[in-house]
């Protein structure tokens, strides 16, 4: 499909990206429309592209307004919106960076509304990097083997039971103490949250936004068992588990440590992200529910 685009920014992200565009363009996955700023010039296009207003947002026919600007991007979305813009209709340039990405599958990802379950924070990393809003409480948190499992099992309970502050615990690499939050028998360990309260509100507040008919469920492990007890679960279709050994199992992921890496959750980390070491699989298509190896033998 070819999605006509309208681009809002032209400093150094748009240059640095111009290319990337016009690829696109010659796939004939986007059309350029029309390109607009919070300051834009007084000239009649940009690089062929046409110069519109601000104002001209309202109503020219188009189905998404690609903002390409970082330090910004929540003052303009916020401008974009108040002029009449769909929220839906807002992307964030950080995706058009993504290996082997193809348009149409990542418009697909965002209108579905994905919401990630993650025992560690690859959930919320993805989310960062496909410039996607976070519909997930699991974010910046980890839970431990038997309490993620269990969690899995009854998720909907959980998911219901209000949390509370049990007790402090020490980050083993950073040493700082974080709060751990019960719920019932689940113990979340909100790692990146110095405030009990915080933890708390951060947990609710991202809790409602969670798309019940969307879930992808990520784990990860260095114990056969729980893998195993991982892939015996049946009331989810797409999830995924990384494991530091070979397997034939569809829903476990081997994945390799890289020079530099020592423990399993930095290459779990590593992956979800768009830099060194993020050669494992493409993100998009995982969600999506298609595991593509990027690395052969």
């Amino acid at each position: 499909m070819n999605y006509k685009i309208i681009v809002w920014g032209i400093g150094a992200i748009y240059n640095k990206h111009l290319n990337i565009l016009k690829y696109y363009e010659l796939k004939n996955e986007i059309e350029i429309v029309g390109i607009t700023a919070t300051d834009i010039p007084k000239v009649r296009a940009i690089d062929g592209y046409q110069v519109i207003s601000l104002n001209e947002l309202t109503f020219l026919k188009y189905d998404y307004l690609l903002i390409m600007n970082d330090l910004h991007y929540f003052d303009i979305r916020e401008r974009a919106i108040i002029i009449g813009v769909d929220e839906r209709k807002i992307l964030h340039y950080k995706f058009l960076e993504l290996p082997n990405l193809v348009f149409a599958d990542y418009i697909k990802l965002k209108k579905d509304r994905i919401s990630i379950i993650s025992n560690n924070c690859w959930g919320g990393t993805i989310y960062s990097t496909l410039g996607l809003e976070c519909l997930s409480p699991f974010k910046n948190l980890f839970l431990k083997d038997d309490s993620y499992l269990r969690l899995l099992n009854n998720l909907d309970y959980y998911l219901n039971c209000e949390p509370v502050f049990m007790n402090w615990a020490v980050d083993p690499h950073s040493r700082n103490s974080y709060p751990v939050l019960r719920l019932d028998d689940v113990y979340v360990h909100c790692n990146h949250d110095m405030i009990p309260e915080t933890a708390i509100r951060n947990w609710n507040r991202r809790r409602k936004k969670i798309n019940m008919n969307n879930l992808f469920i990520e784990m990860y492990t260095d114990n056969i068992e729980t893998a195993k007890c991982f892939k015996q679960l049946n009331n989810f279709e797409n999830k995924i588990c990384f494991v530091p050994f070979a397997s034939n199992e569809k829903s476990l992921y081997y994945l390799k440590l890289f020079h530099g890496q020592s423990e399993l959750w930095e290459a779990v980390i590593s992956s979800a992200r768009n830099g060194k070491n993020s050669i494992s699989y493409n993100i998009v298509d995982l969600l999506n529910g298609k595991v593509v190896h990027r690395l052969k033998k």
